[in-house]
């Protein structure tokens, strides 16, 4: 039996269709039933309410279960307490292993994220980065102190394995954690507000359904203690926004924005969300994040893992397929 976290999350919910694709029983750990992409009744998947800080619904949710997929985190711009990112992205990783650990799980496959290796401008840049800060939110700090733990203390004590994607995206709704469906929709909607800096920032865009492949093959394959990039095609921002217009026929001109405007501006949304409850549409971190270069090299995950490096037009014509066409 395979436990999955984060299953009404971007890359959880594509990682638990295709497991009812296949029509492998698992189970979900999962705050809000109803928030799932599928019926569970329909598709072998035992359904476990409660979250990664209730340890009577985690303990029950590892009951009988062989492995773990743990894509659980909290991805957003911004929340009102800033302790429910710790919470979530670094005791909730501790919480989840110590409780495995105790229930007899046999392999652990964590989903890290680039932002915690930290800003790279090196193209074969492999597993091992250190982020020593300053971090640009408190998404990027979390994702690093937990990536930090895991090195330290975690690797040595469970039998756990940390994948890195890099800004993932494909086919799926446009969520807070899908920021490149959101882009796309705003893009070819010609609302698209601007893009921060020059556009010359260069990123490592991975294509969601080898990130999800590369997650399942890693249950058997990868070994426990390691890392793995699962980076992508590494390219600029300016590139990404010529293969768009290039596959969807739509041209729109694309307005770069300082990043002093952008701070403002964030600044702004930050103040009125704390005034009115509203989610932000930009945070000065988000800002700081788009200062930097994110490339890296999937050249290991490749040979252990059998993952593959979609080329950005191959990606983004597929996504503009499935999802706008």
């Amino acid at each position: 039996m395979l436990l999955l976290t984060g299953s009404t999350g971007y890359l959880g919910s594509r990682i638990a269709l295709e497991l009812v694709a296949r029509g492998e029983p698992f189970r979900v750990l999962v705050r809000d039933p109803g928030r799932l992409s599928f019926d569970p009744s329909d598709a072998g998947c035992e359904v476990v309410v409660g979250d990664l800080r209730d340890a009577d619904a985690l303990a029950k949710a590892l009951r009988g279960a062989k492995y773990v997929i743990h894509a659980g985190a909290l991805v957003k711009m911004w929340v009102r307490d800033r302790q429910d990112f710790w919470q979530v992205n670094v005791e909730g990783l501790k919480a989840l292993l110590e409780a495995a650990d105790r229930a007899g799980i046999e392999r652990v496959v964590y989903t890290s994220s680039f932002i915690a290796a930290g800003p790279s401008s090196d193209p074969n840049a492999g597993e091992g980065l250190q982020n020593q800060g300053p971090y640009s939110n408190e998404y990027e700090e979390t994702k690093a102190r937990a990536l930090d733990w895991l090195r330290t203390e975690g690797f040595a004590r469970f039998p756990v394995v940390a994948l890195l994607p890099g800004v993932i995206y494909g086919p799926g709704p446009p969520t807070e954690g899908n920021l490149v469906g959101g882009v796309i929709e705003q893009y070819l909607a010609g609302k698209f507000p601007g893009l921060l800096g020059s556009g010359e920032q260069r990123w490592s865009f991975s294509f969601n359904r080898e990130v999800v492949l590369t997650h399942l093959a890693a249950l058997r394959k990868a070994k426990a203690g390691e890392e793995y990039f699962l980076a992508g095609d590494n390219r600029t921002l300016n590139d990404m926004f010529r293969v768009l217009a290039d596959i969807s026929g739509v041209r729109h001109s694309v307005r770069h924005l300082p990043f002093a405007v952008g701070k403002a501006v964030g600044a702004l949304e930050v103040a009125r969300a704390r005034l009115f409850g509203h989610r932000p549409q930009l945070t000065p971190g988000v800002v700081e994040v788009f200062k930097h270069d994110w490339t890296y090299s999937s050249n290991k995950a490749a040979r252990d893992l059998g993952y593959r490096v979609v080329p950005l037009e191959e990606g983004l014509r597929k996504t503009l397929e499935v999802t706008f066409g």
